[in-house]
């Protein structure tokens, strides 16, 4: 009885073990310790949509390569893989800008009409500029 114990505690232990090991594995495959070797980002950002910006409303799709947009920020998140990051949008040369955290096309209504730009900056998580690309357009 007593070794029968035994073996089923032991099995357990090496059931655990195992399980653990495994966690830690595939943990360790998703957020390594340093920023693994991964392609450079990519911003590639298209004109505004025709028919909406004649009527005063700019919608700009955009994608990113080799980096998923996400809320998420901050030191820990710098080691996900894929990378993860956000944009940083500015209006006309303004002194600030504000945050894109989803692969949602951009849109900005109630801007006057004339020659506008929009500098498009992909950061990763830490705010860090990747890449940036500047697109100009102008409403009727």
């Amino acid at each position: 009885m007593k070794l029968q114990s035994l073996v089923c505690r032991c099995l357990a232990i090496t059931f655990a073990l195992s399980l653990a090991t495994a966690h830690a594995a595939d943990h360790d495959a998703h957020i390594p310790p340093a920023a693994a070797v991964q392609p450079a980002a990519q911003l590639m950002v298209d004109a505004p949509l025709a028919v909406p910006l004649s009527k005063g409303l700019v919608v700009v799709p955009f994608r990113a390569q080799h980096l998923k947009i996400l809320p998420v920020y901050g030191e820990a998140a710098l080691r996900v893989v894929p990378r993860i990051g956000h944009l940083h949008i500015t209006l006309d040369h303004a002194a600030w800008h504000w945050l894109q955290a989803s692969e949602e096309p951009i849109v900005i209504q109630g801007l006057p009409s004339g020659p506008h730009q929009l500098t498009l900056e992909l950061a990763d998580a830490n705010h860090h500029v990747l890449a940036a690309q500047n697109l100009e357009f102008t409403i009727p």
